[in-house]
């Protein structure tokens, strides 16, 4: 009975990384580059490719209409079935929706930011804040690797995304390095899934504040992002929102309707937490880093 449990559970997953874009994009991806269950159990390998899916998903993209991409590479996934069962299936791989590691947070920042000060004015959100679907005033981590030596060129999410990314973060080198340790006591969101992102606006959005679509994000990319948490109500309750990677694989672009509202998680480009308040309980400097992250070369026509 337990297997039986076990097998449906993996069904269900591989079904919801069969219809989401960027799991999907990935998996064309790794099959265009030769790679197989045994390359995409290393972190830095499934990094790169999920930061170079997002780049080639994104609405500003500058190519075909982003519509049309993610409709292509949820097409050409349909095939990698075995490929999605197989790596979903893999121990190494469990990570992915693994909750925080309140021990392992790297920030990366080109400017002078004290992690240790960091709060959210009152009052509602900015139209920016409901656009890109994240506070003003935020600071952002990301999770180091598990099992990468300490010269690897991605260290992280943030490392994979400098390396092979198409987000608009272009920063100035050398970039600080700073391992933040997290509270045991701190109160982290997790979004592993839609129904996640979409469960966290339906308790803090303010419906008001998004009364139609973003007219440029509609027309280019076709997305509705929907509502956002109004974030000074939620860091009353929360001190972060950690987006796993699965998260960022399968919520991403996909939307998620219930009582009438839609949202679509668009605007976070790597697994990451956006720190809503400082509860750090220690800061340890590492070596800069001195260049972009070399890119490993997923870049493979569809």
């Amino acid at each position: 009975m337990r297997q039986t449990g076990w097998v449906s559970e993996l069904e269900d997953r591989v079904e919801d990384f069969l219809r989401a874009p960027v799991a999907a994009a990935v998996l064309v991806l790794a099959d265009r580059a030769g790679l197989y269950v045994e390359d995409l159990g290393d972190s830095a390998t499934l990094s790169a490719l999920a930061a170079t899916a997002m780049g080639y998903l994104s609405p500003w993209n500058g190519g075909e209409p982003a519509a049309g991409v993610r409709e292509r590479a949820l097409a050409l996934a349909r095939p990698l079935r075995d490929l999605a069962t197989d790596v979903l299936a893999d121990p190494r791989n469990t990570w992915w929706a693994a909750p925080l590691d309140r021990s392992a947070q790297l920030l990366l920042t080109d400017t002078d930011t004290d992690p240790m000060d960091v709060a959210q004015p009152e009052g509602p959100n900015q139209d920016w804040e409901v656009y890109a679907q994240k506070p003003v005033r935020h600071l952002t981590t990301s999770t180091e690797l598990p099992g990468r030596p300490a010269d690897a060129f991605i260290q992280s999410g943030a490392h994979a995304e400098l390396a092979c990314g198409g987000g608009d973060w272009i920063p100035a080198y050398p970039l600080h390095q700073v391992r933040l340790l997290v509270g045991a006591s701190a109160r982290v969101y997790e979004v592993h899934s839609p129904a996640d992102w979409h469960a966290l606006v339906l308790r803090y959005a303010d419906l008001f504040t998004h009364p139609s679509p973003d007219a440029g994000l509609l027309s280019i990319g076709g997305i509705d992002h929907g509502p956002a948490p109004t974030w000074s109500a939620a860091a009353e309750d929360l001190d972060g929102i950690h987006v796993s990677l699965s998260g960022l694989l399968t919520a991403s672009y996909v939307p998620f309707t219930s009582d009438g509202i839609t949202t679509t998680l668009w605007a976070w480009d790597f697994e990451c937490t956006r720190w809503l308040r400082s509860v750090f309980t220690a800061a340890e400097p590492v070596p800069d880093l001195l260049e972009s992250p070399r890119d490993p070369g997923y870049h493979h026509q569809w």
